[in-house]
């Protein structure tokens, strides 16, 4: 998963418009000769907009769980931590310390890297029946199964990836696992792929220590292993599978440059100085790499028949775009995987598509849902199916993870009210276990959709999300998100079965809510009802719009749900 303050490039992504090509809108889109499933889909973005429809099922669910989990959790130090292990300088603000924390613990990265990390993670304590149970009674509907991140290592027994997690570590087939878990539940399953950006994001194994006693002593992608018996040559491993290739050679410098490359190219975590469009020098590398990722992805998907796949990414961009996240080379690697899930799938369902995939920028709206990370949009958003997925602290475990229902429960509201989904990462620990506090949030989610979930499951927007001024700070969830100061004039709004339910956000201490939304010329009102209390309401309807008495006792925790039905302007056609 992209970072918290991955922000910068990760709103709702919209299809670009004219406004928003790409800077390499002139390069051609090349076509990877991998074989896709028979089918009315072509892997092109528009005949996936020809076809796809949204499955019902996803409008229906509304809540998904997020299983951002891998071996990147052993270092307990957060996300991305195959990356920042290296930079010594250059870091992130929240990862300044992953360089020396990892040099402290495990040694210094010339010696043990990333591939001494992988063995480590043994998956000991997971138990994905146990944790799927939990999912499903927070309220989770469907689930995002880590299948590959950014570190490059598949979590299934790949046949084109031997760095995977059959042969490595866990020993376990975790993609089976945890769909096998999911089915059991009842639960969608979906798979989600982000190792695309490793055709560039490991360059910082390629390089050295800038300053102290190992200055300049290579990492270990970088090391010479020439008659050396490593534990991964034993086993038939090459670390190009893993680190891919050193691109010095396409770094783009400055006119005049004369510093130091290796800082440079440590610079930018987002580039590393490779610069947007195909590589030059190593577009052979580019062309194996994106054939070996689509391999992967296609045989994902026929080992599992996932119900969506995922796919990450800066804005507007998506896997192989040739721009941002997706430089390095401009190829058809992401419509084509598209178009194999769409096809193997209406084979499977005698004609009609019930699956989807998501990314972060596509060239057709029609074509896919979308991601907001870490955020909602602005407004409704009734262009594209979405969802809104954040993680409470990081994205892979951190020892210390700050744990707070309150505001899950609040974004999750902020995402319904808006037409979107939402799906929320609560991260387990290296062993594969939920913190207490992760599993105390799974239980007030449950608590909560308990009493509320009739407004939640199968809703959609009104003619407005909300109402209120106070707006949760974008980010991963932390302590921030959590003292958002929200008040009971801060309201959104769902719209399910012919009802439209008014969420309040903070209980009023004065006992009194009031909905400038539903002035008396807003339609007649005919019964307030509060979701989880018996107690009758009083409540009366102004051209100030709708006021309701509420009980003293207060039913729940978190946000308040009050059903109001009658001829209300906007649900006509819900």
């Amino acid at each position: 998963m992209t970072i918290s303050f991955w922000l910068i490039l990760t709103i709702v992504s919209p299809a670009l418009s004219q406004e928003q090509k790409s800077p390499v809108d002139s390069i051609p889109m090349e076509k990877i000769p991998v074989k896709i499933a028979e089918g009315p889909c072509e892997p092109t973005w528009k005949s996936l907009g020809d076809h796809f429809k949204v499955p019902k099922w996803f409008r229906q669910a509304k809540i998904g769980m997020w299983l951002h989990w891998g071996p990147q959790a052993a270092g307990q130090d957060g996300d991305w931590y195959a990356k920042w292990l290296y930079m010594q300088k250059f870091a992130w603000p929240k990862y300044v310390n992953v360089y020396s924390n990892h040099v402290q613990k495990f040694g210094h990265p010339s010696e043990f890297g990333y591939k001494d990390i992988l063995p480590l993670w043994k998956a000991e304590k997971w138990d994905p029946e146990k944790l799927m149970k939990l999912y499903k009674k927070a309220g989770a509907r469907y689930v995002i199964a880590q299948g590959m991140h950014h570190d490059n290592f598949d979590l299934w027994n790949s046949k084109y990836q031997p760095w995977n997690s059959v042969k490595i570590g866990p020993k376990r087939d975790i993609l089976a696992d945890w769909k096998k878990a999911a089915l059991k539940e009842g639960m969608k399953f979906g798979i989600a792929f982000h190792g695309d950006y490793s055709l560039w994001w490991f360059q910082p194994a390629f390089l050295s220590d800038l300053e102290g006693p190992k200055k300049g002593v290579p990492y270990d992608a970088a090391q010479n292993y020439d008659g050396k018996d490593t534990w991964w040559k034993k086993m038939g491993l090459d670390l190009k599978d893993l680190y891919g290739i050193d691109l010095k050679d396409d770094v783009t410098y400055p006119s005049g440059f004369n510093g130091d490359s290796v800082a440079y190219r440590m610079k930018d975590p987002l580039s590393h100085g490779i610069a947007n469009g195909n590589l030059k020098k190593n577009i052979d590398f580019a062309r194996w790499y994106a054939n070996k990722w689509t391999n992967r992805v296609i045989d994902a998907i026929d080992q599992f028949s996932p119900d969506f796949i995922y796919f990450d990414g800066g804005k507007y961009t998506y896997p192989f775009a040739g721009w941002k996240t997706g430089r390095g080379y401009r190829a058809d690697a992401t419509p084509r995987v598209i178009a194999h899930l769409y096809n193997t799938n209406m084979k499977k369902n005698g004609g009609k598509l019930n699956a989807m995939a998501f990314t972060k920028g596509d060239e057709d709206p029609r074509a896919v849902a979308v991601n907001s990370e870490s955020r909602v949009p602005e407004g409704i958003k009734l262009d594209q199916p979405w969802q809104a997925e954040n993680g409470l602290g990081e994205w892979f475990y951190r020892k210390g993870t700050f744990y707070d229902s309150g505001m899950v429960i609040h974004q999750l509201l902020d995402a319904v009210s808006r037409d979107g989904n939402y799906v929320i990462n609560i991260p387990l620990t290296p062993s594969g276990e939920l913190d207490p506090g992760g599993e105390q949030t799974l239980k007030d989610m449950g608590d909560w959709m308990d009493i509320n979930g009739e407004g939640i499951y199968d809703s959609s927007a009104w003619n407005k999300w909300g109402e209120g001024t106070v707006m949760m700070e974008i980010g991963n969830l932390g302590p921030k998100q959590a003292k958002t100061p929200y008040t009971s004039k801060d309201i959104r709004f769902t719209v399910n079965n012919g009802n439209l339910y008014a969420w309040l956000m903070a209980w009023p201490s004065d006992l009194k809510a009031v909905i400038k939304s539903l002035p008396s010329s807003a339609g007649k009102i005919s019964d307030v009802k509060l979701l989880g209390s018996r107690e009758k309401l009083t409540w009366k309807q102004t051209e100030a719009g709708l006021e309701i008495m509420l009980p003293k006792n207060i039913p729940g925790k978190f946000a308040f749900g009050l059903k109001i039905k009658g001829q209300i302007k906007g649900l006509e056609s819900k």
